[in-house]
């Protein structure tokens, strides 16, 4: 992770124009969808203070969302970061993760960043990969957790998606969707090994990174292998000495980001289209979306997002109203970052030039 160019050139205006181009094309089917389907639900919408109290509520969990990576960030900093500076990383941190494959998730170009607001590139290392240990706990317990209430409900997408259940994409997710356990185990696994390497045998983990770099079939990686031992034995000298108190608080933090972004579903279909189902049920229909864009198919998940949240929670909504639903959601989880994006960055890139000009 010690060069920062090829990071620099992913915030080009081309790489910000492929996942912009195929979100615009899902959401033009969607508007498609809308336009050959039933008017009436559209129509059975009022626009009226209630509809505006929800936009706002959707609107705070975005906010609260931010927020507590915010708060995550600065701690994890050791509070070298400024408010205003953290808030920075964050909104580039999404910017950068609407831009790349969804696995990939923003994180090089989160180095960049954090490399640019003066954080060691050892030390930029470490916070990358402890996030992406929070995350994959944070993932774990709010999904066991689910399961633990709700059961198998929790995978079962057999009921009715009215009017668009007979679309391919629609069948072709909600079948995805019933198998997503494995991914879920995937993730478990993971985050239990990373775990195991940054809390209990850094040592031990850092030294099979870099003996199986050494096997000749993966001769091609050893560097990479060999960086990727030395980064988790440098996490874990990093973070093991904090405290339980330190990573109980930016555990904490992660929860309610990533429970804030999966609340954003619930009150958009209460809001405008939900009749009576269980809001923990549709919490937790999230959980299961989340599986289905981990994978990396296109920047930012891009079309994959949309069709997949539609085809997910199609039964919660009001027979008509999916697309409508999809592309709000979207706008809030995406066109957002990429609005705030597009205003900080060229004003971020300038601050950060400067300071270096300054510190030569």
């Amino acid at each position: 992770m010690m060069q920062t160019e090829p990071q620099q050139k992913l915030f080009s205006w081309r790489s910000l124009s492929i996942p912009i181009g195929i979100t615009a094309i899902a959401t033009a089917y969607l508007i498609y969808l809308l336009a050959h389907a039933d008017y009436s639900a559209l129509k059975e919408i009022q626009w009226s203070l209630n509809i505006l109290h929800f936009l706002f509520l959707a609107l705070g969990t975005v906010l609260i969302r931010d927020a507590a990576y915010v708060y995550r960030i600065w701690e994890l900093s050791d509070r070298k970061l400024t408010l205003w500076q953290s808030i920075e990383v964050i909104f580039l941190w999404e910017f950068g993760s609407s831009i790349t494959p969804a696995s990939f998730g923003g994180v090089s170009l989160a180095f960049f960043i954090l490399y640019k607001e003066g954080i060691k590139p050892g030390k930029a290392t470490s916070i990358l990969m402890f996030c992406s240990y929070l995350d994959n706990i944070a993932f774990i317990l709010a999904f066991s957790g689910l399961f633990f209430i709700i059961g198998n409900d929790m995978f079962d997408l057999s009921a009715s998606c009215g009017t668009f259940g007979n679309l391919p994409a629609v069948n072709a997710f909600r079948t995805v969707g019933e198998y997503v356990w494995v991914g879920f185990l995937a993730v478990a696994f993971s985050g239990s090994l990373l775990g195991f390497a940054i809390f209990i045998k850094p040592q031990y983990a850092s030294a099979l990174l870099i003996s199986v770099s050494k096997i000749r079939l993966l001769h091609k990686w050893e560097n990479q292998i060999h960086h990727i031992g030395e980064d988790l034995y440098r996490t874990s000298v990093e973070f093991r000495s904090k405290g339980m108190w330190f990573i109980t608080r930016v555990l904490i933090a992660t929860i309610i980001s990533w429970s804030a972004r999966y609340a954003l579903a619930n009150v958009l279909i209460h809001g405008f289209a939900s009749e009576e189902f269980s809001q923990l049920s549709i919490f937790a229909r999230q959980y299961v979306h989340r599986v289905i864009v981990m994978i990396p198919a296109t920047p930012g998940g891009s079309g994959i997002a949309e069709l997949s949240f539609m085809a997910l929670n199609c039964e919660f909504i009001k027979d008509g109203l999916a697309p409508f639903i999809t592309i709000l959601w979207r706008g809030f989880n995406f066109y957002f970052y990429i609005l705030a994006g597009v205003i900080i960055l060229p004003r971020w890139l300038a601050r950060v030039s400067k300071k270096q000009i300054k510190q030569r």
